[in-house]
């Protein structure tokens, strides 16, 4: 084979790889998986929702804007309308939260649900341009996430618009693509994570991970003991880096898979229970679940027909 039809076999297979039909059922669990996220954040932030946005929050609104973008809407922009409706700055911000809500159940629903992933992402938006100082990688993943959902088609399983007969359980080469796209945008992200960790000599020695573990801005337990135990830190520390590094390459191999879903979920849930990184740790493992566990969840189907055989 010369190397031009290796080149013409290449590139049939990856189109065949991202456009090959897919089952549209990852889509759809991306999408309720995120939209129920959206929903009990919102209502986990609500005891506080006027401290973050308010006009006379935690950072004043006049404050906020001159930290933001003079393009970006801010929630102050959002009150020069509805102050003509008779609306109060309070009163903004409490319709706000409620309109949010209203956005992402629709989008949990799947009814009508490209609009209301288009209004969830706006409103998401005026929420992150208005609290700018507040925001961390768990908004920015949710924010990318409401993006994505207003392109693909995230509504062709579980959703009121396959019953309504506005979305057809046809899978098509859009399913495969968007699937692709979520799924590489992991891997990349892990990536690059595991990788920039890989260069910094404090993380191969775990002094990283200790003193992230120790400060008082993140600790929740007394683990003084681990003085006594460096060792222990530092597996601790070539576990994160491994299991996110090689992230790209174990979520592509059947036999591998299902254990490195385990291993990241596991790699979050210790974000979540001794840095306090809750939110963050369960939306990236939500994340991950969306892209590769329809796919793990087949490989565990097949390692338990193998194995009663």
């Amino acid at each position: 084979m010369n190397s031009s039809a290796r080149f013409g076999h290449l590139l049939t297979t990856c189109k065949a790889f991202l456009t090959s039909p897919v089952s549209s059922k990852p889509l759809a669990i991306f999408r309720i998986l995120m939209a129920a996220f959206a929903l009990v954040q919102a209502f986990l932030w609500y005891p506080d929702w006027h401290a973050f946005f308010g006009e006379a929050g935690w950072i004043q609104w006049e404050i906020s804007e001159a930290l933001n973008e003079d393009w970006r809407i801010h929630m102050h922009d959002v009150h020069l309308v509805f102050q003509h409706l008779g609306f109060s700055a309070n009163q903004t911000v409490e319709m706000w939260f409620w309109i949010y809500v209203v956005c992402t159940f629709g989008l949990l629903l799947g009814w009508y649900t490209r609009i209301w992933a288009f209004l969830a992402w706006a409103c998401h938006y005026v929420m992150m341009a208005s609290m700018t100082t507040f925001v961390y990688g768990v908004d920015i993943f949710l924010h990318i996430s409401l993006f994505y959902m207003i392109l693909m088609p995230v509504n062709k399983a579980f959703s009121l618009d396959l019953k309504q007969g506005r979305a057809s359980p046809i899978t098509t080469w859009a399913d495969a693509l968007s699937l692709r796209v979520l799924q590489f945008h992991l891997c990349l992200v892990y990536l690059s994570s595991g990788f920039e960790k890989m260069l910094i000599k404090e993380w191969w020695d775990g002094n990283v991970l200790w003193r992230s573990l120790v400060q008082p801005d993140f600790r929740q337990f007394d683990l003084i003991f681990l003085v006594d135990m460096p060792w222990l830190v530092m597996l601790l520390s070539w576990f994160t880096m491994i299991v996110e590094t090689f992230y790209f390459a174990a979520m592509w191999t059947p036999k591998v898979r299902l254990f490195w879903l385990g291993g990241i979920a596991a790699l979050h849930l210790g974000i979540g229970m001794f840095l306090g990184l809750w939110m963050f740790g369960i939306i990236m493992i939500l994340l991950s679940v969306s892209a590769f566990g329809v796919d793990a969840w087949q490989d565990l189907r097949k390692f338990r027909q193998s194995w009663s055989l």
